[in-house]
């Protein structure tokens, strides 16, 4: 099975938003498609008549036939959070490498989606990239090495970690960006639930961290839920309006 072609939900404004155009494009999570939460997502924005102006693409992985599920890489074991954490061993669970070919493949899907909205007139600093699950961590990764990573507004990243942490520098090296970073004005929503049970809050605590010292602390809204889980809740979509109204402005 491949992928299937991105799910588009055009604006519901009328025709006068559209001088000043806006998109979001968002990676579902492991063994989802677009069709799941992401589409949940948009319809609930526009059900409320929030955003009215922004183009929502929800692009679908392919179907990964070791994973067995539709998938954006092969997920490595993360630790298991129904188990205390043993004093001295915290790093055994995750000992086993990420899959760098699989998540920057991922990646380049991302950097293709966001030179087509370049193309067709979006301007920069109102294209949004992000991602709940794995696709968060694509997204974090994708937003430290892709092509375009300077040629966007902002990053909306739900309930996810970053992997390769420890590769970013030297492929910031080998993948060199489109543009300058001198032109970089991003912002980052990176969230989480206290009550997560997939993807321990450690891990999300790690990778805000590293981001912290990679893009610097004042680009970063970050929120900590608690008794959240591996989900959404309201409040969530309350700070992230917020931050969709900051970054691209009616």
């Amino acid at each position: 099975m491949t992928a299937k072609a991105p799910y588009i939900l055009a604006p519901t404004a009328d025709d006068s938003s559209s001088e000043r155009p806006a998109t979001l494009i968002f990676l579902h999570g492991y063994g989802d498609d677009a069709e799941g939460l992401p589409l949940g997502l948009a319809q609930q924005f526009q059900f409320y008549k929030r955003m009215p102006y922004l183009k929502w693409i929800l692009p679908n992985a392919d179907h990964n036939h070791e994973a067995m599920a539709r998938a954006w890489y092969i997920p490595k074991s993360l630790p298991n959070v129904m188990k205390p954490p043993i004093p001295g061993h915290e790093e055994d669970d995750e000992a086993s490498p990420d899959d760098e070919p699989g998540i920057l493949k991922s990646a380049d899907i991302i950097d293709e989606l966001v030179e087509q909205e370049l193309k067709s007139g979006t301007p920069a600093e109102r294209i949004l990239v992000g991602g709940f699950s794995q696709g968060c961590a694509v997204s974090l990764v994708w937003s430290l090495v892709g092509r375009f990573r300077h040629d966007v507004g902002g990053l909306v990243c739900l309930s996810g970690y970053l992997p390769l942490k420890d590769r970013i520098k030297a492929l910031q090296q080998d993948r060199p960006a489109a543009s300058p970073e001198g032109i970089d004005k991003r912002k980052w929503f990176y969230v989480h639930g206290t009550k997560d049970m997939l993807i321990p809050k450690r891990l999300y605590l790690q990778g805000k961290e590293e981001l912290s010292r990679l893009v610097g602390q004042e680009r970063i809204e970050e929120h900590l839920y608690e008794g959240m889980g591996h989900s959404m809740n309201a409040a969530e979509l309350r700070d992230m309006l917020g931050f969709f109204e900051r970054v691209i402005p009616a």
